[in-house]
């Protein structure tokens, strides 16, 4: 395995993958495969994302467990947003003087 972005954008792709999840060169990281191949890398690249990916997945399932939460944050989010855009519209019917 060669980290050649020219001559082997696929393989170098993966090795970037694997870069961004160990945070390993991606030339240190073909080097340490060596000769293993390609399903080596694969499996490689899979085990690092899902590690990367694991704390992620964590939170994710813990928001999933406690729906009266995500609705509280929803809900606030909205007034939030109703706030703004009647702050907007406001200044919009202002400015185009249709304030009666």
């Amino acid at each position: 395995i060669t980290f050649d972005p020219v001559g082997r954008p696929e393989v170098s792709n993966l090795l970037m993958l694997a870069s961004l999840a160990t945070g390993d060169a991606p030339e240190v990281i073909a080097d340490r495969i060596g000769d293993a191949g390609a399903g080596t890398l694969k499996a490689l690249v899979t085990e690092s994302l899902n590690e990367m990916l694991a704390p992620l997945r964590e939170r994710r399932a813990e928001l999933i467990a406690n729906e009266d939460y995500l609705l509280s944050i929803l809900h606030a989010g909205n007034e939030r947003a109703n706030e703004q855009a009647d702050q907007t519209l406001s200044e919009v019917r202002t400015a185009m003087q249709m304030v009666y």
